[in-house]
């Protein structure tokens, strides 16, 4: 029986094993504030661990009625509010109807079962705190921390992922580590407990197991993001969408950062892991989901930024579009810039850069991978750049132009494991290179970059942007991006696109103008670009334009509606319990709107028909309906409240234009002049 503290235990509890690479959350952190105790009930949280988090739990996950000789891993150690949700009158008498199982080809899994007290149709006319007793209004069936592959550690560093070798009991009851990352996104507050290179898990949520379902669930597969850089799959808590909207909902973890895309160009590291991971993830999905009363014929891809571009980097790679009937992008395109990259020049550049940060010898794309694979993953994991081309500097890339050599570097691994993209995604798509049963969603929000303007202390607390600061933002995109053709034509093409005209030096259209322009850039047009290309290939295209806040959270005008506001919807947070969602979010004090819950409803609504039928409107919802984008007329749902919607054409179209087509065709974007000021040279 496989534990989740790397040892195997034997069906008489009488004896264990330590089991090679399985060490969760036993690591020492060596004092940069892992959570290395979380799996100790007395000391989850941080406590013990460099404190980062601060939440200690103390005993009230312990269970004195059902004391055990063995540390118990997730909730068989006693009641986990993160887990299960607050602990209520009845919870106690629920115990026998807790453990759920399923038999895979990998071996038997043991989840758990969490009971919902709030139900989002809106004809269900109950909400808690209207009655003094709290009634359960569903269930879900939980599998958390299955691993999908092979530990990707020492000699599997800097190496595709390999299949797992199986299990005779998985307890799947509490989740994996998440992969490596800065260390500012770690912590129990944050909702990232414990981090190790080990990390490579999914988790399951289905709306039930039991045998005899007429027609299974379609399945929807949750790729978070975070830049390539962040984010874990323990953040998306799945649980009413499965339950209420009757779909099954996987998330993954992904290698991250230096860990998940380094590229040195060559045989000595492709790069791709991170993607290469997802596409394992996708493998063992349509292989063994139909255990959880999935259609492994029906998946849909989804997620937000850089899920939202992964997503559509599947739906083209040629190893996993034939595995894709869906893709739901949020926010992201797989035509953006910063979505794979083609010049093998930037990102030897971005691997040299960051391996002379680590102290390493960069003459040779040997001595740097030799050298970055004796370094601890704490150490990968939280180093941060900025890179010399380009705002994210971790990111998929063509892995053409080498070939793995015959030598024992490489022993285990045949060349065909490396292999992801061998041309850009816009040339797959012309082509027709992907599932001709595809439907495609997409979707963007008011104030996409608003977070550029908002994690940058130096404009705190007022976060205004005057003419200055927008003008040396311009002129440092200008540079980043390699536009030294005409740099100062540029930089006055992106000034006069971005100036609020009728009053250009009020500091509050400027920094609209500011959000705009980065918006556009990162989101808009590469959103747009790939509706455009999908409809000439007669693929069902549905788009919408987030135009409305989260109510409860009361967020500043010029932030309603961010990057991944969608998040608060999908995972049904105006009915799930705060404690499934991190500390950091302070949700335990927020009064859900009936806008908000109308919204949520709508969402998950939307996206579980459009999994199923491949329609997001198969049936008008709260009076709302999607109509599918043409050639010249790219229909998109305009979102201001459910009650104040409507069909719109062709968004943003003048700003979309002017990054896809006048900058590359009249000046001559990113041609490559290497190298920069700052690159790092032999």
């Amino acid at each position: 029986m496989f534990r989740r503290f790397g040892e195997y235990v034997d069906n008489n509890q009488q004896r264990n094993w330590g089991y090679p690479d399985r060490g969760y959350g036993h690591q020492q952190p060596g004092g940069v504030g892992f959570d290395g105790h979380y799996f100790n009930t007395r000391l989850r949280g941080g406590v013990g661990a460099g404190g980062v988090g601060g939440n200690f739990y103390g005993n009230r996950y312990d269970d004195p009625q059902h004391p055990t000789p063995f540390p118990q891993p997730g909730i068989l150690a006693g009641w986990r509010p993160d887990l299960q949700g607050r602990q209520r009158p009845d919870s106690i008498n629920l115990i026998n109807d807790r453990d759920v199982y399923v038999s895979t080809p990998f071996g038997q899994i043991q989840g758990f079962k969490v009971h919902l007290y709030d139900n989002p149709n809106p004809l269900s006319y109950y909400r808690p705190g209207q009655s003094p007793v709290d009634r359960i209004q569903g269930n879900c069936s939980v599998f958390l921390g299955i691993p999908y592959a092979q530990p990707p550690v020492r000699e599997g560093r800097f190496k595709p992922p390999r299949a797992h070798k199986g299990w005779q009991l998985l307890q799947a009851v509490d989740f994996g580590p998440a992969c490596p990352q800065p260390l500012n996104n770690i912590g129990a507050t944050k909702g990232i407990r414990d981090v190790d290179e080990d990390c490579l898990y999914l988790n399951v949520y289905s709306p039930h197991t039991q045998s005899g379902l007429a027609q299974p669930f379609p399945v929807m597969v949750y790729i978070h993001g975070g830049d390539y850089q962040k984010g874990a799959s323990n953040l998306f808590p799945a649980h009413v969408l499965a339950s209420f909207y009757e779909v099954v909902v996987v998330t993954i973890n992904y290698r991250l950062g230096a860990l998940g895309f380094l590229s040195t160009g060559d045989e000595n590291s492709p790069g791709n892991y991170g993607v290469l991971d997802q596409a394992m993830a996708l493998r063992w999905v349509h292989e063994n989901i139909e255990f959880f009363n999935g259609d492994r014929n029906l998946i849909t891809l989804f997620g937000p930024g850089a899920g939202a571009a992964s997503a559509g980097l599947l739906m083209v790679a040629p190893r996993t579009r034939q595995l894709v009937s869906r893709v739901i992008a949020q926010s992201g395109s797989a035509l953006a810039d910063w979505a794979i990259i083609e010049d093998v020049y930037r990102v030897q550049n971005t691997s040299r850069v960051f391996s002379r940060l680590l102290g390493c010898n960069i003459d040779s794309s040997w001595n740097i991978v030799s050298c970055l694979k004796q370094r601890h993953f704490h150490e990968l994991g939280n180093a941060e750049f900025p890179p010399d081309v380009g705002t994210f500097p971790w990111a998929p890339v063509l892995d053409k132009g080498f070939k793995v050599a015959e030598d024992s570097w490489f022993d285990g691994w045949k060349e065909k494991d490396w292999r992801m993209f061998q041309e850009m995604p816009e040339k797959s798509i012309k082509k027709g290179d992907f599932n001709h049963g595809l439907s495609y969603l997409s979707g963007i929000t008011h104030d996409e970059a608003a977070f550029f303007i908002h994690n940058n202390e130096s404009l705190a607390p007022d976060y205004e942007v005057d003419e200055k600061f927008f003008d040396q933002k311009i002129r440092e995109f200008v540079f980043k991006y390699n536009y030294t053709l005409n740099p100062e034509g540029v930089y006055d093409a992106i000034k006069y696109m971005y100036t609020y005209w009728p009053d250009p030096h009020n500091v509050t259209h400027i920094r609209e103008q500011y959000i705009n322009f980065l918006s556009d850039f990162f989101y808009r047009a590469p959103s747009d670009k790939m509706a455009k290309l999908l409809v000439e290939k007669n693929i069902p295209v549905f788009l919408y334009h987030l135009n409305t806040s989260v109510e409860a959270l009361r967020a500043p005008y010029w932030r309603r509606v961010p990057h991944d506001t969608e998040y608060f919807f999908l995972t049904g947070a105006p009915f799930m319990d705060h404690e499934f969602f991190p500390l950091k979010l302070r949700l335990e004090n927020v009064r859900w709107t009936d806008s908000d819950r109308n919204m949520s409803h709508f969402f998950m609504r939307a996206y579980s028909f459009f999994a199923r039928y491949g329609h997001p409107s198969h049936e008008q919802i709260l009076g709302l309906h999607f109509q599918p984008a043409q050639t010249g007329r790219l229909y998109y749902l305009n979102l201001n409240t459910t009650y104040n919607s409507s069909i719109m054409v062709n968004y943003n179209q003048k700003e979309c234009a002017f990054w896809s087509n006048y900058l590359p065709s009249v000046i001559g974007i990113l041609v490559p002049t290497y190298p920069p000021t700052t690159e790092v040279r032999f």
